[in-house]
């Protein structure tokens, strides 16, 4: 089953509905919403957690669903049909967008790394990139593991031979990462979409994430810039 296939399959019966439900849910990354921007969102899904982002700026989203793409383009969001596990350039000139959003993407893709040098190809010197990757080695996942159980975050409901994440981040490997594709880190939400521990006050767990993110937070987020 190539990619295209499994995410007809799989994504649409797993993922969409919880997707549609993500209404602006990047909003917290601009505290003061952007105007006259060219974006480009990698994976964009159908395109809801950006909704706030498409009035005032132009919107390009890249997804390999069908599905998706039409709901994103009836928001209006410009589409672009692209399998990333198999292009090598995406197709957009050299330093093409003021913003460039791939949240939850790089865990799909056997050469992360690739993406990140063309995002950094297509990024305007000046604008700036959201990268986001999920945590599968945070408290409970690591219980899981100690318990004999895959890595495999749990609502995402999947056996661990049919989980589409194919690359797991540690912290340090994260931020490494975008360093060797040449970004330097400006801001940091580890303490953003944070996996709380049953019974503690939200501003607790907050903290935990900022100081302990690789046992607390659920997500690494990064807003990165390109280096001079």
């Amino acid at each position: 089953m190539d990619a295209k296939d499994y995410y007809k399959q799989i994504y649409a019966k797993r993922q969409l509905e919880a997707d549609l439900a993500r209404k602006d849910r990047l909003k917290f990354l601009f505290p003061k919403r952007p105007s006259g921007k060219k974006v480009l969102d990698i994976g964009c899904g159908p395109g809801v957690d950006i909704h706030f982002l498409i009035d005032g700026n132009e919107v390009h989203g890249i997804d390999i669903s069908d599905e998706v793409l039409n709901i994103a383009k009836d928001q209006g969001i410009i589409p672009h049909k692209i399998d990333l596990s198999v292009v090598d350039k995406l197709p957009f000139r050299d330093e093409s967008f003021d913003i460039i959003i791939a949240t939850d993407i790089l865990e799909h893709l056997f050469t992360p790394k690739k993406l990140l040098h063309e995002i950094h190809r297509v990024c305007k010197s000046d604008g700036f990139v959201i990268i986001s990757v999920p945590n599968h080695f945070y408290w409970r996942m690591r219980i899981r593991i100690l318990m004999g159980k895959g890595v495999v975050l749990p609502f995402h409901k999947s056996n661990e031979w049919d989980y589409f994440h194919i690359r797991f981040f540690t912290l340090s490997s994260f931020e490494k990462l975008l360093n060797l594709a040449g970004f330097y880190i400006k801001e940091r939400f580890y303490d953003k979409f944070i996996n709380i521990p049953r019974g503690l006050p939200h501003f607790i767990d907050k903290k935990l994430a900022r100081r302990f993110p690789t046992l607390f937070s659920q997500h690494f987020m990064a807003k990165g810039r390109k280096k001079v």
